[in-house]
């Protein structure tokens, strides 16, 4: 009876960090997912948003949420639209579904160039819109821009993000965009490590020894 006390533990605990394992929330950037220029983009000049090899990845490259960024040709994406109601539009695609909880964003710091809106609309894997959100953002600060953190009302199961963003003089200007998540349910499940197989092996056959004392 003992033994299958312990044994019972034991495999609550593993389930347990298996599930803390995947329900710890991520921050999503250039290491985990993708961004690229959609073609809903209006017609209008990148500046030198591409200069020195630069490429539209430096929208996803804050390495955390926290994370200080300063303005400078290197570090910053800056568009203009022919027309005003124009703007830029940006398609992140995650890899798997996410449960996003915030999004955070790196603005520029004065209103002559800031992004005044942004719409965005989340699809699950399958492409099918589950959400849509309109945002106006707050000026970054200066002289280090820090991430205006906006808590979403939790769009579910995502994996593909567009963002459309405008200034009401044809300018966009901003550093970053990043969103913290969790993975969505049902979670993938995960292989046991070789120690994990080593005890299930164990608690089995211990119930096993148990099992034949009292037949």
């Amino acid at each position: 009876m003992f033994i299958r006390v312990l044994v019972l533990k034991a495999l609550l605990l593993i389930s347990f960090s298996i599930t803390s394992a995947f329900a710890a929330p991520i921050y999503l950037n250039n290491t985990n997912i993708s961004v690229s220029v959609g073609a809903g983009t209006s017609p209008g000049s990148f500046n030198n948003t591409f200069s020195g090899g630069n490429t539209i990845d430096k929208v996803i490259d804050a390495p955390s949420a926290t994370a200080t960024e300063f303005h400078d040709q290197s570090t910053h994406i800056w568009f203009t639209a022919d027309n005003v109601g124009g703007g830029l539009e940006l398609l992140f695609n995650f890899g798997q579904e996410y449960d996003i909880s915030t999004l955070h964003f790196w603005n520029y710091t004065g209103e002559d160039f800031d992004v005044d809106n942004i719409d965005f609309t989340f699809f699950n894997s399958s492409n099918v819109q589950v959400g849509t959100l309109g945002i106006q953002p707050a000026l970054g600060s200066s002289p280090g821009i820090l991430a205006q953190d906006i808590v979403l009302p939790a769009p579910l199961n995502v994996q593909f993000v567009t963002a459309f963003l405008t200034g009401t003089n044809r300018q966009v200007d901003f550093q970053n965009i990043g969103f913290t998540a969790e993975v969505s349910t049902p979670r993938p499940t995960p292989m046991p490590e070789p120690g994990l197989i080593s005890l299930l092996v164990l608690g089995l056959l211990g119930m096993l020894v148990t099992r034949r004392r009292f037949i």
